[in-house]
């Protein structure tokens, strides 16, 4: 009886063997001998579930187009499997075919409409073609459903920010770092927030947060810095961007901001220190020039100033020229040199005729030049025509206009 066992299992064991090889065969990594089974088995008898398996094969194998093809002969075979579909639109987004993957994804969530992870993916796939209202509708109706999962609360808070919704993005996003403070990204998309708020309390409290778990972490630090900085709170940037240069290298846009930060805190010496770095790694950018003229201004050194104010003149930007020119301007001025200050004053107002304020100033010019009482009164006139008696200085101009008219008549007697 014993040997009759032994030799009806020996008959049972090949066929077993067979029937269940390539899923062994796959779990153990033989995909070469998995591949040959299969291509035996569709020969003699072609299946969705074997082209399926083809598929697995070759996107561990990292063949994603031979995936493809496999995935779409199995869905000839079986058009209404929602498996089939998410399948094959990953292996799509693999090749970068994101308006294939989307339209996987969306037959998919309608075949199975409550599966919140194929919702899930074909709201991430909305994200990947800037399809921000889709991708928010997706998530939202996923929210509704299951409001605690923090993989889907991300992806909502994403495309809540990217669809103009920043108050839920935040409480979404500090939802998800209460039960992940390990999420870095979340981190730094919560600073861009309030920055787009232009809040930078909260920028210094979600950076502060986020580097008591990614202490002197450099992409955190440089974040905060550059938001607080393009919110022109140059004090609160300062502290930041010491932390990230005393460990990183010095960076010309670092160390440029930087420089620009501690001019706007009266650290002049420091702040010339840092610039005139930045002149020795990139001579010909305006900022620096610029920044440099007023630390030099601040500090009277009015011939460097000029120096460097003509400097930043010459490589400007249209933009950016009345107010280069406005400050070459004072600085002749208050280096006595009233024609040049009155000329660069002058040029300041052609780049820009809605800065009334500089007729007012060329009008004082004038008069401390004292050699043409005619051309300021004609400025202050301007200067009141143009900007109204409710300007900054029109109770002034009006009292100079008086006086200089009395003068002129005194002196035509």
């Amino acid at each position: 009886m014993k040997l009759k066992t032994i030799i009806l299992v020996l008959l049972i064991l090949p066929f077993q063997l067979f029937s269940q090889s390539i899923d062994e065969l796959i779990l153990n990594k033989k995909y070469d001998r998995a591949l040959e089974r299969i291509s035996k088995q569709v020969q003699e008898k072609p299946e969705a579930d074997l082209y399926f398996k083809q598929a697995v094969i070759y996107k561990e194998q990292s063949m994603p187009l031979l995936a493809c093809k496999s995935l779409e002969t199995a869905l000839f075979y079986d058009p209404q499997n929602s498996l089939y579909l998410s399948e094959l639109g990953e292996n799509y987004s693999s090749l970068g075919n994101i308006y294939q993957t989307v339209d996987c994804y969306r037959r998919a969530v309608d075949l199975s409409p409550k599966d919140l992870s194929l919702k899930a993916k074909l709201g991430r796939a909305y994200i990947s073609i800037d399809d921000f209202q889709r991708a928010y509708q997706t998530f939202e109706a996923i929210h509704k459903v299951d409001s605690t999962n923090v993989y889907f609360n991300k992806q909502f808070a994403f495309a809540a920010f990217r669809n103009g919704k920043p108050d839920l993005a935040i409480r979404l996003y500090e939802q998800v770092l209460a039960e992940n403070p390990g999420d870095f990204g979340s981190h730094l998309n919560l600073i861009a927030i309030f920055k787009r708020k232009k809040s930078a309390e909260d920028i210094s409290r979600t950076g502060a947060k986020a580097l008591s778990f990614f202490p002197q972490n450099p992409t955190i630090l440089l974040r905060q810095a550059d938001a607080l900085f393009e919110l022109q709170e140059y004090e609160k940037a300062v502290f930041p961007y010491e932390q990230y240069l005393a460990s990183n290298d010095s960076v010309f846009d670092v160390l440029k901001n930087y420089g620009i930060c501690q001019y706007f805190c009266k650290n002049e010496q420091k702040a010339i220190q840092m610039l005139e770095k930045c002149y020795s790694l990139v001579p010909n950018d305006q900022f620096v020039h610029f920044y440099l003229g007023l630390a030099y201004k601040s500090l009277a050194d009015y011939t460097r100033s000029a120096e460097y104010l003509i400097a930043a003149i010459a490589c400007a930007q249209p933009v950016y020229m009345t107010e280069m020119y406005h400050h070459l301007g004072q600085v002749y001025g208050n280096n006595r040199e009233f024609e040049k200050s009155i000329d660069a004053l002058q040029k300041a107002y052609e780049c820009n005729n809605e800065r009334v304020e500089i007729l007012f100033e060329i009008a004082t010019t004038y008069e401390e030049f004292n050699f043409n009482k005619t051309l300021a009164l004609n400025y202050y006139s301007n200067y009141l025509k143009i900007a109204g008696t409710k300007a900054k200085n029109a109770d002034y101009a009006l009292e100079r206009l008086q006086k200089i008219k009395e003068e002129l008549f005194i002196g035509n007697k």
